[in-house]
């Protein structure tokens, strides 16, 4: 076999607007040093347009290293979503917060699905995040609608199934509303509030 592919997918210039301060990833180091930063949370963005932009050996041990941190990563993240969701379910009263605590869910899962798609990752380590992301979803999502069951009106049930965290990838929306995406979601939840539907529910994952 040839030796190992290396694929760079923009130019230098673009990498320097696009990832910022943080370097863009070519050698080991520089990819540790990259998730190091993904790790810290707060420059998510940066972090991702650094990786599309980097160069990954196809093959070898730095792959293998590398994709031991990354998956180890997003275990890391998919466990703080659980929490938060739980937590923010748990917080909440009326419908339109059970939805804005699964929008915020989505937008954590819509983050990690982006980063599993990055074209340089070994095929494989894609669709294993990949698959992790849907398997969480659909977990999570189950699991929110068996604990709804208790809410013997029925209408938290409603709820979760018109607002499914497995619609976490992106479409092209078509509301018939006219309303954008996520606030069409919030609109048909908060539309058959009544005060007598406003209650605390506790969730739990």
């Amino acid at each position: 076999m040839g030796s190992p592919a290396r694929i760079s997918v923009h130019s230098p210039h673009q990498v320097s607007a696009l990832s910022g301060l943080i370097e863009t990833p070519r050698s080991y180091a520089q990819w540790s040093a990259c998730l190091d930063r993904l790790a810290e949370g707060i420059q998510d963005e940066a972090c991702l347009n650094a990786m599309r932009a980097g160069d990954l050996n196809a093959g070898g041990a730095v792959v293998t290293l590398f994709s031991q941190r990354l998956a180890d990563e997003f275990n890391a993240r998919l466990t703080r979503c659980s929490e938060h969701l739980t937590r923010d379910l748990r917080a909440g009263g009326d419908e339109s917060l059970v939805v804005r605590a699964i929008l915020n869910a989505r937008t954590h899962l819509a983050f990690l699905h982006r980063l599993a798609q990055v074209e340089i990752f070994p095929a494989t380590l894609r669709t294993h995040l990949t698959d992790e992301v849907r398997k969480f979803a659909q977990r999570a999502q189950q699991s929110l609608e068996d604990s709804a069951k208790a809410d013997r009106s029925g209408r938290l049930g409603v709820v979760l199934r018109n607002n499914p965290l497995m619609r976490y990838e992106p479409v092209t929306p078509a509301s018939s509303s006219g309303l954008p995406p996520a606030q069409a979601v919030v609109a048909t939840a908060q539309a058959p509030i009544t005060q007598a539907g406003v209650r605390r529910r506790n969730i739990i994952l």
